[in-house]
């Protein structure tokens, strides 16, 4: 019982009282001391172990170097504080004797402990890149100060710019503060925030003086981009008249959201376009039933006969059968649905699936089956046509 005593007294003796008046300013702006602060704001005194309170930014020692990784983790320094750590502790490491075997902390440590770690394993030309590809942006401040805008914006292979590396990995806050000090920016990095679907960043971007696009942008937002992106290049699109406008259309048959935005919701009348070329675009490159049922009930024209425009296309030679296009996909539901349409299955097509492209959804038996189905309709109906017809020859 009295060991038990002994060791609670131990352990209640690391921790001191410090008059709130005597600390350093990188405690008391530091996240922990401004929780506890809000907690209890009308505390005189800051409770803390103190074999691991740090006074002083200074590194002289290992443990000095340690101690402040380990104190950072703890009270969560202010940027400004940790910029000037990486200062104090790159001197230690290029000058000072002592930094044999520098205590790195290990990898995931802490975010800080991160950008410490690279400060003192990456190659100089290569950090401004692990800086927006880990989002290390006091990191990145500090080379700036140390380096200066130029060298850290340039000198690498292969030579993507910086924000780049940041809108891949989608980290928004690095990207943002590249752009506020003025780096290099390349056409293709808002390409980059279409294809992870980041709005956030594409507005960043989108919206920044020195971030171009191209016209390949205007077709990646239209097939990969989410509705908001596209919305926004649509409009840029109008401007830039009708025959670009027809081009758009055309690149955004593959996104199902994008083309009920443009066709049901963005206002824009697009029936100048051929609804006819669409359906065989649609056709030719295996999209959905569904995007063809958009496109189809858009551009038809109401009749009697309840045929819509995707019945006109079968007329078009090279359109009356199944391409091998919708095996390809293994797109059943589009098969089937063609089917119901008037579309044929060919003795090509079973060949096709027989010799070239052997699938478990669409076997040669199936098809076979659907073929002799499909034989047994058209005979039918070419009786019954002959036999219509018998009967109006009759009455004449």
């Amino acid at each position: 019982m009295s060991s038990f005593i002994n060791t609670e007294s131990k352990e209640s003796d690391l921790f001191q009282n410090y008059p709130i008046y005597s600390l350093p300013d990188f405690i008391t702006e530091s996240a922990l001391f401004i929780r506890t602060l809000d907690m209890c704001p009308t505390m005189t005194e800051f409770t803390y172990d103190r074999n691991k309170m740090v006074h002083t930014l200074k590194i002289v020692t290992r443990e000095d170097f340690e101690k402040l990784i380990d104190a950072d983790y703890m009270f969560g320094f202010t940027s400004k504080v940790q910029i000037q750590l990486f200062e104090n502790m790159y001197n230690f490491w290029l000058n000072d004797p002592n930094s044999l075997e520098l205590p790195l902390p290990v990898k995931d440590f802490s975010h800080f402990g991160n950008q410490v770690r690279t400060l003192f394993l990456e190659s100089e030309t290569i950090l401004p890149v692990r800086c927006f590809q880990g989002n290390y942006v006091e990191l990145f401040d500090y080379l700036l100060k140390r380096n200066g805008l130029r060298t850290v914006d340039s000198g690498r292979w292969p030579d993507y710019t910086l924000p780049f590396y940041g809108v891949v990995c989608n980290h928004i806050e690095i990207v943002k503060r590249g752009l506020e000090v003025g780096v290099s920016v390349a056409d293709d990095v808002i390409d980059e925030a279409i294809k992870q679907q980041n709005i956030e960043m594409f507005k960043l971007l989108v919206n920044h003086r020195d971030v171009r696009y191209t016209n390949k942008t205007l077709e990646l937002a239209a097939k990969k981009g989410l509705p908001e992106m596209y919305e926004h290049f649509l409009n840029v699109s109008k401007k830039r008249g009708l025959d670009w406008l027809n081009k758009y259309v055309f690149k955004t048959l593959p996104n199902k959201e994008n083309l009920e935005y443009l066709l049901l919701r963005s206002g824009v009348d697009v029936k100048f376009v051929d609804g006819l070329e669409l359906l065989q675009e649609c056709i030719s490159e295996g999209y959905s039933s569904e995007i063809i049922r958009l496109v189809d009930a858009y551009f038809s024209k109401p009749n009697t006969n309840q045929n819509t425009l995707i019945n006109s296309l079968q007329k078009i030679p090279g359109y009356a059968n199944i391409l091998d296009k919708v095996i390809y996909n293994e797109d059943l539901e589009l098969f089937m649905y063609l089917q119901s349409k008037g579309f044929l299955i060919s003795h090509k097509l079973i060949d096709y699936v027989t010799d070239t492209r052997k699938s478990s959804k669409f076997t040669p038996g199936f098809l076979k089956h659907q073929y002799a189905k499909q034989q047994e309709y058209v005979e039918r109906k070419r009786q019954e046509d002959e036999e219509e017809a018998e009967f109006l020859r009759q009455i004449d």
